[in-house]
């Protein structure tokens, strides 16, 4: 078993969708079909355990990809090889589960080089299925794809990663991605109600050896179009309560009556490219 050493409390996280979904997938109903990510768990030497009562996460993770892998999916029925760049990727298995849905796609895998290097180690390459090791707030990679894949309609996916940049930071990031890239941007962003959660009561953060810091809150749509409202538009936006609402259980119903718990974590879809 591969035991991790992590140098911050964010790298943690992407322990957290991981065995989250695991656990989705052992529901008699799962929400996201994902049996790839059971068997990364079983490498990785952990205490896991502790994410087992963490039922809101687990509901909102589930969802959250679900809600990504349905646009990604949608999008490859009109744009069959599109080239789809997960960010922040961490031990994601999307390659592997939509590999038989979107057979002509070519799928990369963006996150740190220690990331990319422990993803090799443990989870399975799906055909086209490559990594990338830098930092997405790079420009270098962004001009090597938009030259080798020049034609393509790109999606790039930021799952569980955005509220951990400053904004002006984000901002430049996605306004990089704009000027280069035509197709989707799949994003869940906090709005600023949620930027000022103490984490430490956080069902699966308050476990982070380190408090993890939540930098970014976005108040909607208009706020990301308005960085660039020629080459960003808003296509739609998945309210995560509002979905599955019989597994949230009596707390998440509650918290689902009250705007600002209902909106604290959305999923945005961004078209890129000039208009007209």
């Amino acid at each position: 078993m591969e035991k991790i050493a992590f140098t911050d409390a964010v790298s943690e996280t992407l322990l957290i969708n991981l065995y989250l979904r695991s656990l989705e997938n052992k529901h008699p109903e799962p929400i996201l079909k994902d049996e790839f990510s059971k068997d990364v768990v079983n490498r990785i030497e952990y205490d896991f355990a502790k994410f087992d009562r963490s039922k809101l996460s687990r509901v909102g993770v589930a969802i959250r990809a679900r809600f990504f892998d349905d646009w990604i999916v949608k999008f490859t029925r009109t744009h069959p090889s599109a080239v789809i760049v997960q960010l922040g990727a961490g031990l994601d298995t999307r390659p592997l589960r939509l590999a038989p849905l979107c057979p002509e796609a070519t799928f990369y895998d963006l996150d740190l080089p220690d990331v990319i290097a422990l993803r090799d180690k443990l989870v399975p390459k799906a055909p086209r299925n490559y990594g990338l090791p830098c930092s997405m707030l790079e420009t270098a990679w962004m001009d090597e794809l938009a030259a080798k894949h020049a034609g393509e309609e790109f999606v790039f996916v930021l799952e569980g990663v955005s509220m951990f940049f400053e904004k002006p930071i984000f901002r430049e990031f996605f306004l990089n991605l704009a000027a280069r890239f035509s197709g989707l941007v799949l994003v869940d962003l906090l709005n600023d109600f949620a930027t000022k959660m103490n984490t430490r009561k956080h069902d699966t953060l308050k476990f982070m050896k380190e408090e993890v810091k939540i930098k970014m809150g976005i108040a909607g749509a208009d706020e990301v179009e308005a960085w660039d409202k020629e080459r960003i538009k808003c296509l739609e936006i998945g309210t995560m309560m509002n979905m599955y609402k019989h597994r949230w259980g009596l707390v998440g119903r509650v918290m689902s009556w009250i705007k600002p718990f209902r909106e604290a974590c959305r999923m945005f879809v961004f078209a890129l490219g000039k208009r007209g």
